[in-house]
């Protein structure tokens, strides 16, 4: 299965993004410096899971507005924050979907 990766960028003020990471992740502050930086994800979500995807996007949000450098990944793929958005509402069209197709289903017994 496809995983998204959060990437923050190696800049002058490490410590600054450390404590936004600690409330999102279960990561040690000494991880998430490490992660930053040797470059490595700091973030990690399964592509099918919306709660995930909400938090990645939240935190990238929040990132961004401290001043940080993101960058996002699907597998080895670059892709945008606004394709993180979209997917997440691809997903809740789904449930929709398929709670209207239940819905329907189960109103014809």
């Amino acid at each position: 299965m496809e995983t998204i990766h959060l990437v923050v960028l190696n800049d002058y003020n490490v410590n600054k993004h450390i404590p936004l990471l600690r409330r999102r992740t279960s990561k040690s502050i000494g991880d998430i410096r490490e992660n930053i930086l040797m470059g490595k994800p700091v973030i990690k979500c399964s592509y099918s899971n919306k709660g995930e995807l909400e938090c990645l996007v939240l935190s990238a949000e929040e990132l961004i507005r401290i001043g940080a450098s993101i960058k996002i990944y699907e597998g080895e793929e670059e892709i945008t924050l606004l394709l993180v958005k979209n997917l997440v509402k691809t997903i809740e069209g789904i449930e929709r979907d398929r709670e209207q197709t239940d819905d329907l289903m189960f109103d014809e017994e």
